[in-house]
């Protein structure tokens, strides 16, 4: 029979002796690392399922510190705790089905159009939000596509991106921290081997030389009576916990070829922010960088969104809440049985992006070298270039610019331009095939890492503190203002998701091609993209709004009543600043309305005609605005820039 966790067992461990665990003594790397197995079509089917998983097969914790007090008391991990995860109907009941998270999607890029049916055969009302893609707005998987339980969401989509690292996870709105937490994410590759001239020359064997990282933090609560674990600990604020994993375990191990090989991290957390990097040495609960310790050298080749310009070397690298990194690790270096770890060095993290307490720099998981591992087109060496690198073409089109407000707790809302997130208001009406620039400012103390759905963007300023490698683990702050193309490592790249430190201010640029919404005041609310911070926990407590991506400027005359009746009505000029004329032979009397990109009525009046009228807007205020005529059946709808 399937244990379930609901709310009168959680009410239920309200009334036992339990506490979260604080810390973890961490003994020994015995936990097979998974790596979750790889859908690449032509069937594309998900279901969503309550799971019961094990965190910890082997043992691999056996000691939790009370930080209040100092107490120690031995307990045991290694039991199942309540969960989600995805699964191909077809592989729940035989080997290599989940029971944390999702399988990876690997994709080719195609001009035709894919069906992902996905069924939710859980509890609970969810969505699946498509990380990183550029696709049509209904089929994102915002909190507008909400899959209630028992039913079959078709999300269908050409992969049009870039070769790059994406997710899919959840995004339902107030509830994508709790749900995530508990696994409901997977990661997807988008690839294109026959296009693609670094296809061949990199790492790209799944599983073996081409690996997925899922790298998370969690916490659990503990019954103190057994000494068991009893579930995640998850909820509005679950808190980023102090247990570190990689794809669904702690204290993992991964043999790997004495070759190049592919390292795709992700960035699972709901709120922490890593530094990672690979040493020989196993640190652990160490205060401060030693110069004694050797950083193995990881070289970038994609940021979120695809291919940077040249192998990029780091020591160690910031990964934000949501973003993806692929770097390539030569194992070769390495003697067949020699273990390199996984490190996480939490002292030196910047304070800003320090939301977590009681962690401790740490080995998260250990890569043995293993020369019976020999992938079936090994790479030795990498190429010294990749792929050129400039700014998307064309003018801006708007410039607009948002800002981070708020301090969190003590019941403050973390807030976008001071207002929260609501369903049913669009923050930005977007025009298909432009370019725009978008300045974020940072005015808290906390940095955020910036996320948008869509599009991929490429940083053209930062004014404020960037952390940049030291070489030893840590960073040294740099305040400054750094352009293009004199950025940092750090800022280089397509990306999607950026941490942005407090008080620092971000501008970029973003193409927002293809797949825009029929402008329909009727249905506009429910194609909304989302903009958001990709801390789960300050997404949900309202740092997000939501932009549509319409079409290009047409006049449209339609009948409501579906008769085929042919009239014509143009608006000039467009753009325009304190009046407009209108031409054409739609001649009826009826109403002029001007709304705002909300949908907010800014003006009415009744008119006996319109062609031939000079009609005044200099009283409007400036900006993208809608204007509507409605004559009996005929509608006329056209958006108006005012300068």
């Amino acid at each position: 029979m399937k244990t379930r966790f609901t709310f009168l067992s959680f009410l239920c461990l309200t009334l036992m002796c339990f506490w979260t665990a604080d810390l973890q003594a961490q003994k020994k790397f015995t936990n097979t690392v998974p790596v979750p197995y790889a859908i690449s079509g032509p069937d594309w089917r998900l279901d969503i399922i309550d799971t019961l998983h094990n965190f910890d097969p082997n043992g691999a914790i056996d000691t939790v510190i009370d930080q209040t007090n100092g107490q120690t008391f031995t307990f045991n991990l290694n039991a199942p705790v309540q969960a989600y995860a995805y699964n191909n109907p077809d592989s729940t009941n035989v080997p290599g089905a989940l029971t944390y998270a999702g399988p990876t999607f690997i994709v080719n890029r195609t001009n035709d159009w894919i069906d992902f049916p996905i069924t939710n055969r859980s509890e609970v009302l969810t969505t699946v939000h498509w990380h990183a893609l550029n696709l049509p707005a209904e089929s994102d998987g915002g909190p507008h596509q909400r899959i209630s339980e028992g039913d079959t969401w078709h999300s269908i989509f050409p992969v049009i991106d870039e070769v790059q690292t994406a997710w899919y996870h959840s995004h339902l709105m107030d509830f994508t921290t709790d749900q995530v937490t508990r696994g409901m994410a997977g990661m997807m590759y988008v690839q294109d081997p026959n296009n693609d001239p670094l296809y061949a020359q990199l790492p790209h064997n799944y599983g073996v030389n081409d690996i997925p990282l899922n790298i998370q933090a969690k916490n659990f609560i503990f019954d103190t009576l057994t000494n068991t674990v009893m579930s995640i600990k998850a909820g509005e604020k679950p808190g980023p916990g102090s247990f570190g994993m990689v794809n669904g375990v702690i204290g993992g191990v991964m043999h790997v070829p004495p070759s190049m090989v592919k390292l795709r991290m992700l960035n699972g957390s709901t709120i922490k922010v890593f530094n990672i990097g690979l040493t020989k040495e196993l640190l652990y609960d160490h205060t401060t960088s030693s110069d004694s310790v050797h950083f193995e050298t990881m070289y970038l080749v994609a940021t979120g969104g695809g291919y940077v310009d040249y192998p990029r070397p780091f020591t160690n690298n910031l990964l934000s809440p949501g973003d993806r990194r692929e770097f390539i690790v030569d194992f070769s270096q390495y003697n067949s049985g020699d273990t390199i770890y996984l490190t996480h060095f939490d002292n030196t993290l910047p304070s800003d992006a320090k939301y977590t307490k009681n962690w401790y720099s740490s080995a998260m998981m250990a890569f043995v070298v293993d020369g019976n591992i020999q992938p079936p087109n090994p790479i030795t060496s990498i190429p010294a270039t990749l792929k050129p690198y400039d700014i998307a073409p064309g003018p801006v089109f708007k410039t607009r610019v948002k800002n981070l407000l708020g301090s969190g707790g003590s019941g403050n809302q973390w807030t976008i331009d001071g207002t929260p997130m609501i369903m049913n208001v669009i923050n930005d009406t977007v025009l298909v095939n432009t370019k725009e620039r978008w300045i974020i400012n940072n005015t808290t103390a906390n940095a955020h890492p910036w996320h948008i759905h869509k599009v991929q963007f490429q940083v053209l300023e930062y004014a404020g503190e960037i952390a940049v490698p030291d070489g030893r683990g840590g960073y040294t702050d740099e305040p400054g203002v750094y352009t293009y193309p004199n950025l940092p490592d750090e800022l280089f790249g397509w990306k999607d998701v950026q941490l942005i430190r407090g008080g620092a201010e971000m501008t970029y640029v973003a193409r927002f091609d293809s797949f825009p919404s029929p402008y329909n005041m009727d249905s506009l609310f429910t194609q909304g993209f989302m903009y958001h911070c990709h801390i789960l926990t300050h997404e949900d407590n309202s740092m997000m709004h939501q932009f549509v991506v319409v079409d290009s400027l047409v006049t449209s005359v339609t009948n409501t009543n579906n008769v085929d009746e042919q009239k014509t009505l143009t608006l000039s000029p467009n753009p325009a600043s304190s009046s407009i004329n209108f031409k054409g032979d739609f001649t009826e009397a009826g109403v002029l309305r001007f709304y705002d990109i909300n949908g907010k009525l800014l003006d009415e009046r009744d008119m006996h005609s319109l062609p031939g009228l000079n009609v005044p807007t200099g009283h409007l205020p400036r900006g993208m605005i809608i204007v509507e005529y409605v004559s009996g059946n005929l509608r006329f709808v056209e958006r108006l820039v005012l300068q």
